[in-house]
């Protein structure tokens, strides 16, 4: 979630979810290169599943176990003063497939639905070192 007027300490102050990533309106985007951008705006990442890419079903699963559990405090974030959208983003990855389809169980659905979640299916081209790797070839150099 991210938003320019979004005050994330304020909002982390209140909420007992421990954050994966905090940016500041202002601050650079690499902190190593602080001649470089600018973030415009604030934000804060949590992370829902710590399941690979090529784990869908498994992403699902700690996903809906996570807004459930966390019904509350999802709630106190996505109504806190600042906060324009939540998204809870799938990093899945690309099947080399003729038709690829992903489907999202009803319990997922009504988990984010309560919490006022958006949901973002990202796919990621499979990995040349991962398939090389699964198939017993040596990884590509």
């Amino acid at each position: 979630m991210s938003r320019a007027e979004l005050n994330v300490d304020a909002l982390l102050s209140i909420v007992d979810l421990k954050p994966d990533r905090i940016w500041h309106r202002g601050e650079f985007r690499r902190a190593s290169k602080p001649e470089g951008e600018k973030y415009n705006d604030s934000g804060i990442t949590f992370v829902a599943s710590i399941a690979d890419f090529d784990e869908f079903r498994l992403q699902l699963d700690e996903a809906t176990s996570y807004l459930e559990t966390h019904e509350q405090q999802i709630a106190v974030i996505t109504s806190f003063e600042g906060v324009q959208e939540a998204t809870l983003d799938f990093g899945i990855e690309l099947c080399d497939a003729w038709i690829h389809s992903d489907i999202l169980p009803p319990r997922f659905l009504r988990a984010a639905a309560v919490s006022g979640i958006s949901v973002e299916l990202s796919h990621y081209p499979k990995s040349e070192d991962k398939y090389n790797s699964k198939q017993g070839a040596a990884p590509n150099p």
